[in-house]
């Protein structure tokens, strides 16, 4: 009978923690009005590759890990090593190691040193890569989020405005939804491609409801020994080797992202070889309408996609594309696929005003946000004034 009754304590316990949790995410939390995007419009387009220096690409991953949450061992700093060893082998310049919940410096002392942290730790992996962070933000909700949580969220990593967000790995675990990225804004670019798989499904929704998020492409490698797992995804970054650099280009769109087809290779010998095969991109302009797109050798398909992930022109077997940007074009991006399956992702030209690039802010509601918040003070007055007269009753 004791027994029952620590065991009957422990689960009220447990289910007050989970009420306490449940009510914090989904009552007492900040809520917010989102107000219908609207598609991209304006007499002027955004090149976010006008004047680039084709001698200033550089390699660039910014998502990998070598430790779990809190891991301080010898083998996790060893493990920075081996990371690092292995992406210079791969041509690397800047390489970020975005450790869960924990900023890695063991970089910091190259001029080209971004910190970064994966930040989220709950099972359904709404995470975001917080880049130029100054410190880690452990702000979470454990359950599963609402368009609300995660825009808060968004919004708290982003307080400083130095930092550039990247929502990563939307497929995984529904982590972001379509009509999420519809609607969530206040962050900089959207992860498109990974060591396993490509989400540009997700992106062109981003880019329809007229968001100027610009594209990303990271590995997430977290383990080493894999052949698949390094070198599977990565950004070509048109900068400087310095941080202030890195991040203007991240946050403007001068960076392209690669999806390296190696599911063929059995070594890392063999995949540094066909990497230096890869076709390298040596024009992207933009002139009297006309977007040009030109590499050093001829590819299977260019690819210009427009509102909604359509396929407004398809060229093959070509080294050199012009599309010309139609009145009712909103936005268009370029993909590039080569002969092996490799595949680039260039960032979009969109319509503009000429001055803003983004009007779009999902507003704090106040009225609905205090109401629900002094409703649970009266609930718990309540419960409070009836759990003492109850104990009166009881004694007397």
């Amino acid at each position: 009978m004791k027994k029952l009754k620590i065991i009957s304590k422990s689960l009220a316990g447990f289910g007050i923690f989970i009420l306490f949790f449940l009510i914090l995410q989904y009552v007492v939390n900040t809520k917010y009005t989102f107000p219908e995007p609207h598609v991209f419009s304006g007499k002027y387009i955004y090149n976010p590759y006008r004047n680039v220096d084709n001698n200033k690409w550089r390699r660039a991953n910014f998502h990998a890990h070598t430790r779990k949450i809190a891991d301080r061992s010898k083998k996790a700093e060893l493990s920075n090593q081996v990371l690092d060893s292995m992406y210079h082998s791969f041509g690397y310049s800047i390489i970020g190691i975005s450790d869960y919940q924990f900023i890695n410096s063991f970089e910091n002392k190259n001029k080209w040193y971004v910190p970064v942290y994966e930040h989220g730790y709950q099972y359904y992996k709404n995470h975001q890569l917080v880049i130029n962070a100054k410190k880690v933000n452990w702000w979470e909700f454990p359950f599963r989020q609402t368009l609300s949580n995660k825009q808060f969220i968004i919004n708290e990593l982003k307080k400083d405005s130095s930092t550039v967000i990247t929502l990563v790995h939307p497929i995984l675990r529904h982590a972001y939804t379509f009509d999420d990225l519809k609607y969530l804004s206040n962050y900089n670019c959207l992860e498109i491609a990974n060591h396993e798989r490509i989400f540009t499904a997700y992106y062109d929704a981003v880019l329809s409801a007229g968001h100027p998020v610009f594209l990303m492409a990271d590995d997430d490698s977290h383990n080493m020994s894999k052949v698949t797992e390094v070198c599977g995804a990565f950004n070509m970054v048109n900068s400087d080797l310095v941080t202030d650099s890195i991040l203007k280009s991240l946050k403007t769109g001068r960076s392209i992202g690669v999806k390296f087809e190696l599911s063929s290779f059995k070594t890392n010998e063999e995949k540094r070889a066909a990497l230096m095969k890869l076709p390298a991109i040596n024009n992207i302009s933009f002139k009297n309408d006309s977007l040009e797109v030109g590499l050093d050798q001829p590819v299977k398909n260019i690819i210009f996609i427009g509102q909604n992930g359509n396929e407004n022109e398809v060229v093959s077997d070509i080294k050199e594309a012009v599309y010309i940007f139609r009145s009712e074009d909103t936005y268009i991006r370029t993909e590039i696929e080569c002969y092996d399956g490799t595949r680039y992702f260039l960032n979009p030209l969109f319509r503009y005003d000429g001055i803003s690039l983004n009007s779009y802010k999902p507003h704090f509601n106040a009225g609905m946000t205090w109401t629900l918040r002094l409703s649970i003070v009266l609930v718990l007055t309540l419960f409070i004034i009836w759990y003492r007269k109850r104990c009166i009753t009881i004694k007397k």
